[in-house]
């Protein structure tokens, strides 16, 4: 939230103090709203206080200290009857203003500078200013408060002023506005001393943006001859390189392709084959209702009558390696040799599944030690 937005419920305070102090009396003897009366206006001027301190003002803080001994030195009676025609004015939007503008002196005092500092180095800063505005804090946030604070003394003493030169206070009456007219004084030294400050850093800082564009363009006509050359000096090593590279990815790519394309020729015939003897596995396991005729066909004749034989036989051979026994499988393998050597195909093939069949089932009715079940 930004300064503005931290006031912004500020100007409906003012409004709201300054109606009042012109409004008709409602609770002017309420003990209890003229001892709130009292004790934020000694808030108020203790804040002043505080700022006068941090920017060094003894002047200020000095009368603000003689306006919170003036209001202390007031009875209730003749408090009371200031406002005896009017309300009692609520001051808690000038203590939350004055409080703000506090913590801002206190920030200043523990080594915040408050005058614009430029951020880039070598571009000119602004020019200087009055040596009395170092110590002033003319932000946005800080004017903002003062003139709440400004406007408010202002209106509180304008109301009670014609009553302080009634006979009504008889001869105390004068006493009785001494507090509020040191508050409106005080009140308007800050707020104009900011005022007139934060002018002057303008001027300052709108001197200093020509001296910067200045600075700029010689700036830029300087990094331009740089930037030209050294992107053409870029350019040529770029180009060198880049020609270097694409020969060297051209030969390599070359060399990759030839083994890419061999590998994966291998890998394809790899791949064909143990499709091939998976679908003939298949078959030989009783999967498939009928045999198959090109695995019942000789190699001669275009078939894989011979592989089916090959598969049977390392089939019995893996088992028994592997100590597992397989009935009657040899028998029906030597069987069907002898039946392909015959040139009966078709009755070989049909030995040769129940020789795998046989190897299998016998196989799964052992246990992993090969013992029987």
């Amino acid at each position: 939230m930004n300064s503005r937005q931290s006031f912004g419920s500020g100007v409906r305070g003012l409004a709201i103090v300054a109606g009042l102090a012109l409004a008709c009396p409602a609770v002017a003897q309420d003990p209890g709203a003229l001892q709130n009366f009292r004790n934020q206006y000694d808030i108020v001027m203790a804040n002043f206080e505080q700022v006068a301190q941090a920017s060094g003002n003894a002047a200020a803080k000095a009368r603000a200290a003689q306006g919170r001994e003036a209001m202390q030195a007031l009875s209730e009676g003749d408090l009371a009857k200031v406002y005896s025609r009017t309300r009692v004015p609520d001051l808690s939007v000038v203590v939350q203003a004055t409080r703000y503008v506090a913590s801002r002196a206190k920030a200043a005092a523990a080594g915040h500078a408050l005058a614009p500092v430029p951020s880039t180095p070598g571009l000119p800063g602004p020019g200087p200013i009055q040596s009395q505005c170092n110590s002033v804090d003319y932000t946005p946030g800080t004017r903002y408060g003062l003139l709440i604070a400004k406007e408010v003394a202002n209106s509180v003493l304008a109301a009670a002023a014609w009553v302080c030169n009634e006979d009504v206070l008889g001869e105390n009456g004068s006493l009785a506005c001494v507090p509020l007219a040191i508050a409106a004084d005080v009140a308007n030294g800050f707020a104009d001393t900011a005022e007139w400050c934060n002018g002057e850093a303008g001027s300052a800082i709108a001197d200093a943006s020509f001296s910067r564009l200045q600075h700029i363009h010689d700036d830029l006509e300087g990094a331009i001859t740089t930037i030209v050359n050294n992107d053409n000096a870029n350019t040529n090593a770029i180009v060198n390189n880049n020609n270097a590279n694409t020969a060297a990815i051209v030969n390599n790519d070359n060399t990759n392709t030839t083994t890419i394309i061999n590998n994966a020729n291998g890998n394809k015939t790899e791949t064909l084959d143990l499709i091939l003897r998976t679908e003939i596995e298949d078959n030989l396991a009783g999967n498939g209702e009928k045999p198959v005729a090109l695995f019942e066909t000789p190699t001669s004749n275009g078939g894989y009558l011979d592989l089916v034989g090959t598969i049977v036989a390392q089939t019995i051979a893996n088992i028994q390696s592997a100590g597992g026994h397989v009935g009657d499988a040899a028998s029906d393998l030597a069987a069907a040799d002898a039946s392909k050597a015959a040139g009966r195909f078709k009755k070989a093939y049909g030995q040769y599944r129940e020789a795998y069949q046989d190897a299998a089932k016998s196989w799964g009715d052992e246990d992993h030690a090969g013992g029987k079940k």
